[in-house]
């Protein structure tokens, strides 16, 4: 049973706008669009930046699909219910009119235009305190990073800095008349736009241990991440420091309590949810035996005997369910962890072994594999170049992480995805929808390939 420790737009034919109400942000059509007078006082920019929680908790996002769908195309999950979504995900090979990239990256866009709002028009308020101001913009800040990340990591050619295949990007509130004249830009200034965000965002969020809303320490986290998919490996080496040296943040004992106890000493930043608002995964894990989503028997069987991290699955009548976000499709009320310790220490360790040599980078990695697996260290002779210790990492990575986001996007920044799935090259990043591409009128290119 889970434990409380402490509680505390689409760029094409139609633009979402936040604007306040009844404490979150309401998502209003484009022609029904109030101006920027939304956001007048500290309260409406309280419910501004809270709405980009809500938005990111969604059923699109990390309160459901995008959660799961790093294992859907990792193999690590399968398509076991009956809806298409889930059926290309799964295989791997994604029509450009699949609803789940048509709706993540109206979503998405979504939150980017709600964060650009609230930059737009806190300026222009009064009687806000500076520390209340501060964190409203840190806020706006950590989510429009982290969301043009994620477009970034899905859509665009992120493991190649000099690739023409980024994502659009803007910082001004845009709708129906502006909206399609952004264009794609490169994957390096996209990196640059999301790097200048989070590192705004670090100086600006409160320094703080709360769990449950974004932090500095949140935005560092997610900076190493970022790091490391840059192969900056001296920026992931120190932001995963910041983490690892800081006094309010150490690994659980149990990898386990990572999804029984709210708040725990390892995880850095989880949306909460509520019995009131709730997350869709155990509905979509745990529904029934033709559930949505189930893991595959390759990831069962990919667990040693013994590995801890195995007691979050279970197989019941030949279906491996996840019970990270509960063992019943009632139990909406399980966290979502977004940053974990965990994943700091294999962020130092990957940056270790590029550039000091694997040996180097045992240390960091055993530290993770051996809390759940306490006799089977890896030891240096089985890490004799890097491509042996990416073996392990990659091993460590999936295992540690399954059904938390992560899994396909390694295989692609690795340089695996295509082998290890079967699919052509191109395929291993999404492609753009074509209703953007079509509404857009060209302004937004198609990915190679699709």
């Amino acid at each position: 049973m889970k434990t409380i420790n402490f509680k505390y737009i689409i760029l094409s034919a139609v633009v979402f706008l936040g604007t306040a109400c009844n404490g979150f942000l309401d998502v209003e059509l484009d022609d029904q669009i109030i101006t920027s007078e939304a956001i007048v006082n500290k309260e409406t920019a309280e419910a501004a930046a809270i709405g980009l929680y809500d938005s990111f908790q969604g059923v699109n996002l990390y309160g459901g699909d995008f959660v799961l769908v790093a294992g859907l195309l990792g193999g690590n999950a399968i398509a076991t219910g009956f809806r298409q979504r889930y059926e290309d995900l799964a295989n791997a090979r994604v029509p450009t009119t699949n609803p789940y990239i048509e709706d993540v990256w109206v979503d998405l866009y979504n939150i980017i235009n709600s964060a650009n709002n609230i930059l737009a028009n806190i300026d222009g308020i009064n009687g806000i305190g500076d520390e209340d101001r501060s964190r409203i913009e840190g806020t706006a800040y950590y989510f429009r990073g982290a969301a043009y990340f994620d477009l970034l990591r899905q859509f665009g050619e992120f493991f190649d800095e000099g690739s023409v295949f980024g994502v659009p990007v803007f910082t001004e509130v845009l709708d129906r008349s502006t909206a399609t004249s952004v264009g794609r830009t490169t994957v390096l200034a996209t990196y640059s736009r999301i790097i200048e965000d989070l590192d705004n965002a670090s100086k600006a969020l409160p320094d703080d241990d709360g769990r449950f809303f974004v932090t500095q320490a949140a935005a560092q986290a997610l900076l190493a991440r970022v790091y490391l998919y840059r192969k900056d490996w001296a920026n992931a080496r120190a932001y995963a420091e910041l983490l690892i040296n800081d006094g309010d943040y150490e690994l659980n004992t149990d990898y386990n309590d990572n999804f029984e106890t709210e708040g725990s000493t390892e995880s850095i930043f989880e949306l909460e949810f509520t019995t009131q608002d709730g997350q869709d995964l155990s509905s979509l894990l745990m529904l029934s035996t033709a559930n949505e989503v189930s893991g595959s028997n390759e990831l069962w069987d990919a667990f040693e005997e013994g590995d801890a991290r195995k007691e979050q699955f279970l197989r019941r009548f030949g279906v491996v369910r996840c019970t990270k976000y509960g063992e019943l499709a009632t139990d909406i009320q399980y966290n979502v962890p977004i940053l974990r310790l965990a994943e700091m220490y294999l962020i130092r360790s990957e940056a270790i072994a590029n550039t000091e040599g694997p040996a180097a980078a045992l240390d960091d990695l055993n530290a993770i594999r051996t809390r759940s697996l306490p006799d089977s260290p890896v030891s240096v002779a089985e890490v004799p170049d890097l491509e042996a210790y990416n073996d392990f990492l990659i091993r460590e990575r999936r295992l540690e992480y399954a059904f938390e986001g992560h899994y396909w996007f390694d295989l692609v920044r690795l340089g695996r995805a295509a082998s290890v799935r079967q699919v052509e090259d191109y395929r291993v990043i999404l492609p753009i929808p074509d209703r953007e591409v079509k509404v857009s009128n060209g302004v937004i290119g198609q990915n190679r390939g699709y």
